[in-house]
């Protein structure tokens, strides 16, 4: 969570401030909703990455829909049974079946039945969010499946209504989504839930790109990004370490915060030292933050004469001078 804005959370043992009381109540009493909002992504050291503004619907069981208005206009829309991505920056819809994205959609907190199939619960205390409002109730959710892209939701419940959802990504970059002049248990029908594709984009479907225009005259960012994270592994692969360093940002966040001269060194004589080395990554995701900051999400299996490991990989790129570069970088089981 970010310093600026959260104290330190701790488990509440009050019953007068049972969130998941709360959550539960929200889940079962409210069918469907409809508001405005405002989102707003923060990294761990307060700076703004992100600001903008859109409307959103729900339905239960599993469709809603969110419309960013300003300064962009994406959209995120479930049927109930396909979860549609449209990035009008890249020109490209990404469509998964919701059976496969649920336990990795904080969205589906919002709009779901079972939730706790997909996510821990715990009610928590926010002391410096309760200074300034009593009436908050907080319930922090944490996605049981592993490589998730986000390590866990929190949920600010007034009177049994969401009223406003963080999710914190594996950086520690905090998205704040605040809800305004919501409605709730409105009438609301399926058709308000198709997705329109529009012409001449790309569509990523299970991970297959298709398209109706030519995808072999289009290089979009996504495509850029997963170049570059190939083309890291090969370096990598090819223990060419300096290709390899150079693919880091300036200001990268070393794991243990050492000098980045201290971790390049380390680096640099850890992967020299191994013998034969090989590093395969698939089932890549890029998600674009902005126009020059992305992630980049997929499956790693490091091969070296002395071990085998397979893990998942977050990486937050950036662009600056018109390349992109890694300043961060995450890895779990």
């Amino acid at each position: 969570m970010n310093k600026i804005f959260f104290a330190f959370l701790i488990l509440s043992f009050n019953a007068l401030a049972d969130g998941i009381s709360d959550l539960n109540a929200f889940v079962n009493n409210i069918s469907s909703m409809s508001s405005e909002f405002s989102q707003v992504v923060l990294d761990k050291k307060g700076l703004k990455l992100q600001d903008v503004e859109g409307v959103m619907l729900f339905k239960r069981p599993n469709k809603f829909r969110w419309d960013y208005l300003k300064p962009y206009q994406n959209q995120i829309i479930s049927d109930g049974d396909r979860l549609f991505m449209y990035d009008q920056d890249l020109r490209q819809v990404s469509i998964n079946p919701i059976a496969k994205v649920a336990g990795s959609t904080p969205l589906l907190i919002i709009a779901g039945k079972n939730i706790e199939k997909y996510f821990t619960l715990r009610n928590i205390e926010d002391q410096v969010a309760n200074e300034m409002n009593q009436n908050i109730k907080w319930v922090e959710a944490v996605p049981k499946e592993e490589g998730a892209g986000f390590s866990k939701v929190i949920l600010g419940l007034t009177e049994n209504k969401l009223s406003v959802m963080k999710i914190v990504d594996a950086f520690e970059h905090i998205t704040t989504i605040s809800f305004k002049n919501a409605k709730y248990n409105v009438t609301l029908v399926d058709n308000d839930f198709l997705f329109k594709l529009p012409t001449g984009v790309d569509v990523v479907q299970n991970g297959i790109a298709t398209n109706n225009t030519s995808l072999a005259s289009i290089k979009n960012k996504d495509a850029e990004l997963i170049d570059f994270a190939n083309a890291w592994a090969r370096a990598w692969s090819a223990k060419d370490v300096d290709l390899y360093l150079s693919m880091y940002a300036e200001d990268f966040k070393t794991p243990n915060s050492d000098a980045l001269a201290l971790w390049q060194a380390s680096r640099k004589k850890k992967i020299s030292s191994q013998g034969k080395i090989l590093v395969e990554i698939e089932d890549i995701k890029v998600t674009m933050k902005n126009e020059n900051l992305a992630h980049i999400q997929f499956k790693q299996k490091y091969t070296s004469d002395k071990l085998t490991e397979e893990s998942s990989k977050l990486l937050l790129v950036k662009k600056t001078n018109g390349k992109w570069f890694i300043q961060e970088e995450a890895s779990g089981k």
